[in-house]
């Protein structure tokens, strides 16, 4: 059995780009917020606080991109819910084909219901530029008061985690 002890690697031309095995993690990007965003639109719309740059250090590689995101879906009406997705510099990347993947189905009365959304998708990075990362959402129902809320009244904090996973 061997052993080898080291203070700093460093690559041989370039520091900070020594190439990895595949599906090692090159690095890890953790952005947290706690910025209250009301969501009254069926259309995709910027989170609050939600944003992030990111830069791979390979072209090669996969980003693994997780959102937990804290909602609170509401209508003075029988059923609603609503969707978060991850936008990629323009591109949004993880569009539900439905408005609803967090979803309340209640036969009568209003809906009010706060829960944990999760998601995690990925993307190749297919270049060494600076990627802006950010979170869009939309509410499934906007009669009667329909609205998905992140982050209600800024009590609770979402994130977005980015890892670069070498291929």
């Amino acid at each position: 059995m061997s052993t080898l002890k080291v203070d700093t690697i460093q690559g041989k031309t370039t520091a900070g780009t020594v190439a990895m095995p595949a599906g090692s993690v090159v690095q890890t990007s953790f952005h947290t917020f706690s910025t209250e965003t009301s969501i009254t639109s069926s259309s995709d719309t910027d989170i609050a606080s939600a944003s992030v740059t990111f830069t791979p250090k390979f072209a090669s590689s996969l980003l693994i991109l997780t959102c937990s995101v804290l909602v609170n879906v509401y209508r003075a009406n029988i059923n609603n819910g609503g969707t978060v997705n991850f936008v990629v510099d323009s591109s949004n990347i993880s569009h539900s084909s439905q408005t609803y993947e967090i979803y309340d189905s209640n036969p009568s009365g209003s809906t009010n219901i706060y829960d944990r959304f999760h998601k995690e998708v990925s993307t190749n990075a297919s270049n060494t530029n600076a990627k802006t990362i950010k979170l869009v959402g939309k509410v499934y129902s906007t009669g009667n008061s329909g609205a998905m809320i992140i982050n209600p009244s800024a009590n609770y904090t979402s994130s977005i985690k980015i890892q670069e996973i070498a291929q």
